[in-house]
Parts: C-alpha cells; sequence; structure tokens
C-alpha cells in the first residue's frame, strides 16, 4: 500500500472567505466564497466558468478585517459540479495560485490561517 504524502507547499484552512475577482481583461465584477485560503492562493467557488492560465484581480475579505488583501492570481485547475438541475446548478471549484500579492497581506493571510487551525 503506498503512503499518501501531502504535497501542498502552504497549509490551508477550510474557510469562507468573501472574494471579488474578475479576468483582467474584463471589467465585470464577480462576487464569490473561497473553500480554503493559504499563503499561496485560494480554492474558490465561481458561478462562470473561468479556465486555466486566466489571469484575475482579486479582493479578499477576511472576516473580522475591513481592508481587502488586493492580489493577482492565474487559474491553475478547474473543476466543474452540479447542484441541483444542469440548467441552472453549474458551479466551479477554481484553484488560484497568488502571483503578486504584498508581503503584508501575505503576512495576514498567514495569521487568519494559523489562528483558526485547532
Amino acid at each position: 500500500m503506498e503512503n499518501a504524502q501531502e504535497k501542498r507547499k502552504f497549509v490551508r484552512l477550510s474557510a469562507l472567505v468573501d472574494v471579488i475577482y474578475n479576468k483582467r481583461a474584463v471589467t465585470e465584477k464577480e462576487l464569490s466564497i473561497t473553500r480554503n485560503i493559504s499563503q499561496g492562493g485560494i480554492c474558490l467557488i465561481a458561478y462562470d466558468e473561468l479556465n486555466e492560465q486566466d489571469v484575475l484581480d482579486l479582493k479578499l475579505y477576511l472576516p473580522e478585517d475591513n481592508t481587502p488583501i488586493q492580489a493577482i492570481g492565474k487559474v491553475v485547475w478547474v473543476k466543474e459540479f452540479i447542484i441541483g438541475s444542469i440548467e441552472e446548478g453549474k458551479r466551479y471549484d477554481v484553484g488560484i495560485e497568488f502571483m503578486d500579492i504584498r508581503e503584508e497581506d501575505v503576512n495576514r493571510v498567514n495569521k487568519y490561517v494559523f489562528s483558526h487551525i485547532k
């Protein structure tokens, strides 16, 4: 039997964090929530299909913190799932790697993640 090892570089916290995102070439903004968050990126739930390699402007709103974290992220994977009907229930889990985020915002994410891990 193979020994399964964690391959992630950063500790992730399963958390619902509000996110506003938009594709860099598009001005329309979308509101979403995360499934998990780490200093290296997020997994969010999208209502619109995103593609691998899409570059997104992100604003993350950590609970109990009024100042959003702004970052640029790249979509590294997408998994479709259905809630309810196929016509109206398409959603997408989207893995996003931070490409550009201020060091102080990385520290804020780390503080949030590690303060909520039990």
